[in-house]
């Protein structure tokens, strides 16, 4: 049977005040090389932010443990992320699964950047042979790649690449008319915009509905919304927070050189205009886009600038 053991205390040392990663097996009775999915739910202090949301082993499993994937962590409404691996076990027995690590900052003085780590689990995993075997668990033989072929399958490799140069033969003398048609599969999907090009293209959606000559208000609540959501997407809580809230919560690393100008000049004005029902012009309205464009261009040039730093143990 399977059973599940609580975490090593050990693999809490990486982690801080406020954040928990717990790895639940999904499979109940997992068997020698049987596919074992992983369920992650991270929860994060208010005050980190992820650098990447795909986790990666924290150490190079060893032989007899394949990584078949690693979902992408996905935010909950209620700021826990949370995701799957697969991975097989070939060994039997109680067997350790793999730390994950993901790297965060925090926004306090000293932590521009962190490594987050899972709590750690174990698996017990059943062996093929059954009880009345007369082999040996000796036989149970690790993944290897085929050093040869058997004779049957060589000889139909042999007539099947035969077939395949008749084919080519036939369509090089007859030419395109009588080409043969191959079969091909639907391209896969592209992968999904990361944050920052999604929020520019909010803000491109914005600009083309021209909702500065329409309803100037809306123009820049719909701005702030977009650059607020880039943040939410790294886990900052900037939807339900103040403007003065939110300078104190975001990481250091974003309002360090121009962001401190760049973050007051985007939310005081937007401030004014929800608050103080201040009114700007076209070419005010037009500014604040710009401005908020680079905002965003800084905010992810900070983010490239500390994830070149060493991590912190």
């Amino acid at each position: 049977m399977v059973a599940v053991l609580g975490g090593a205390p050990d693999s809490l040392a990486a982690q801080l005040h406020g954040q928990h990663w717990d790895v639940t097996p999904e499979t109940t009775r997992p068997t020698v090389g049987d596919t074992v999915t992983l369920a992650f739910r991270v929860r994060l202090d208010e005050r980190d932010l992820l650098f990447d949301t795909v986790p990666q082993p924290a150490l190079t499993p060893p032989d007899w443990i394949r990584i078949l994937s690693i979902d992408k962590l996905q935010r909950q409404p209620d700021r826990i992320f949370v995701g799957r691996a697969r991975m097989a076990f070939y060994r039997p027995g109680k067997q350790a699964v793999p730390v994950f690590q993901l790297p965060f900052m925090r926004s306090v003085k000293g932590l521009s950047r962190g490594t987050l780590s899972s709590d750690s689990a174990t698996v017990e995993v059943i062996p093929v042979l059954t009880a009345g075997s007369s082999a040996t668990l000796r036989d149970i033989k690790e993944p290897r790649s085929s050093r040869g072929s058997a004779p049957l399958e060589l000889l139909l490799g042999l007539a099947a690449l035969a077939a395949a140069g008749w084919l080519a033969w036939r369509a090089r003398r007859h030419g395109p008319a009588e080409a043969i048609a191959v079969a091909v599969g639907p391209a896969p999907p592209p992968p999904p915009p990361d944050p920052y090009h999604r929020a520019l293209a909010r803000l491109a959606e914005i600009e083309a509905e021209r909702w500065a000559a329409r309803d100037v208000a809306r123009h820049y609540a719909e701005i702030t919304d977009a650059v607020r959501d880039y943040l939410e997407a790294y886990g900052v809580p900037a939807r339900e927070r103040t403007t003065s809230e939110l300078r104190w919560v975001l990481p250091p690393a974003l309002l360090a050189g121009d962001g401190a100008r760049r973050f007051g000049t985007v939310f005081d004005a937007a401030d004014l205009v929800k608050f103080a029902r201040s009114r700007p012009d076209a070419g005010a309205a037009a500014e604040f886009l710009g401005e908020s464009r680079a905002l965003l261009a800084g905010w992810r040039e900070a983010t490239w600038a500390v994830e070149g730093t060493d991590a912190i143990r």
